[in-house]
């Protein structure tokens, strides 16, 4: 019996669709700073205009990772069903649509449901680019990752400053406009990736069923037999399994930790940065120096792991307990020098981390479990952000200040470093 995704052979060196597919996943992972770092950078804007409270606005922020998260599972049924390159183009008009709609907006209610639309459209075209990506990279799938993760480093350099000379040029509606126009050219990349995979083999999953229909045709009337293939279905279609094996849970901490944890520095940092005396302006360069460091990291991962220089399982180690450090620190910073330092640092070891989870998830689980574990860890993600992403907004609203609420999230990086010793002790044992 076929698996799922067999009829998509991982291909090692990558070839034009695989840098087609790692240019989709730097242009998603772009335009998802642009959505959540405008509202960052417009929420004490938006807290006024609105007339809301800062922890109801990092709520929206969270809510659209939340709704991203519930529609990933799908997200390989329509990579089967339609086409890479036909879901990336319609996921480029969702995300685009939504903040042109939000420019609109009278009430953070009506800016909630508004955004709702951009959290589909963001976490489908994510997962299905990043299983696109692992499946044409093998001896170099740390240096692709890392290259297509840069766009979130890149969207932190570009979006920062730009956001915020919008929204002093044109103001919040202009700018949720403006931004929308530019969401809008996430489209091209799948009619690129329409035209590198007109020759895209058929998915044998439905083969698979097919077959199975045709071996038992005197069995069509059996209800038992319509359930146990509706069962089969489920479970090949949604990698259900997955959700009874203890490594990819380790693994999912690993990666909701982090992720949630660099939600909240994106979301809450500027007003963290202003509370402590620094202007905006300040905190937008803080942000795009950070950009930087990301980017410096997630460049060098690749070389280092691919050519073997160190092993994933200790530079995820080492990087989880500094970034830990370094968010608790944060909130005490009042040297200009040393909020950019920290920036950098937060934003550097979030980058490594996500890239060297990225790799560990191939090597623990194999090729064809990509998709509905980037699926299913998006989604435990996003309940992660939906049920605790407003948690620092509401410390900071009754304490009048964010020394609270960036501990939380600097406790909440360094959980993963005891499953991830305990996973790197019993893949070792099992060579």
């Amino acid at each position: 019996m076929a698996k799922p995704g067999m009829g998509q052979p991982p291909v090692s060196d990558g070839g034009f669709q695989g840098w087609i597919a790692v240019l989709t996943l730097l242009v998603r992972n772009m335009i998802w700073i642009g959505i959540t770092k405008g509202l960052g950078v417009m929420l004490p804007t938006l807290q006024d205009q609105l007339a809301s409270d800062t922890w109801v606005l990092g709520w929206i922020a969270a809510m659209v990772i939340t709704v991203s998260g519930i529609i990933a599972p799908f997200s390989g049924i329509l990579n089967r069903r339609f086409g890479v390159g036909y879901v990336i183009m319609a996921c480029g008009i969702m995300i685009g649509v939504a903040p042109i709609v939000g420019s609109f907006v009278e009430t953070a209610a009506q800016l909630a449901v508004v955004y709702i639309l951009a959290g589909v459209g963001l976490e489908v075209s994510c997962v299905v680019a990043k299983e696109a990506v692992g499946r044409r990279f093998t001896k170099n799938y740390a240096t692709a990752s890392g290259i297509g993760r840069t766009g979130y480093s890149i969207g932190l350099f570009v979006f920062a400053p730009l956001v915020q000379l919008l929204l002093d040029t044109y103001g919040w509606r202009g700018s949720m406009m403006l931004i929308g126009g530019i969401c809008l050219h996430f489209a091209m990349c799948g009619a690129l990736l329409v035209t590198s995979n007109q020759d895209k083999p058929q998915s044998t999953e439905y083969q698979r069923i097919s077959d199975q229909e045709s071996n038992s045709q005197t069995n069509q009337t059996n209800l038992a037999h319509r359930c146990s293939e509706l069962r089969e279905s489920l479970l090949w279609n949604f990698d259900l399994r997955l959700l009874v094996n203890a490594r990819f849970w380790a693994l999912a901490l690993l990666m909701c930790c982090t992720i949630f944890a660099d939600d909240m520095w994106i979301i809450y940092f500027v007003s963290q940065a202003q509370s402590n005396g620094f202007s905006t302006e300040d905190a937008g360069l803080f942000v795009a120096v950070g950009g930087v460091g990301s980017l410096v990291a997630k460049v060098c991962q690749g070389p280092l792991t691919d050519r073997g220089v160190i092993s994933s399982w200790s530079l995820t180690g080492t990087f989880i307990i500094i970034g830990s450090a370094t968010y608790c620190a944060t909130p005490w910073l009042t040297s200009y020098w040393a909020m950019m330092v920290s920036a950098s640092m937060v934003l550097f070891c979030g980058g490594l981390i996500t890239c060297q989870t990225d790799v560990l998830i191939k090597l623990i689980l194999g090729v064809e479990l990509l998709s509905g574990a980037f699926a299913w860890m998006a989604l435990l993600t996003s309940t992660l952000a939906f049920t605790m992403g407003f948690f620092p907004g509401l410390l900071y609203d009754l304490t009048g200040s964010y020394t609270v609420s960036f501990t939380m999230v600097g406790v909440v990086q360094a959980l993963p470093i005891v499953p991830l010793a305990l996973l790197r002790y019993f893949h070792d044992s099992a060579k």
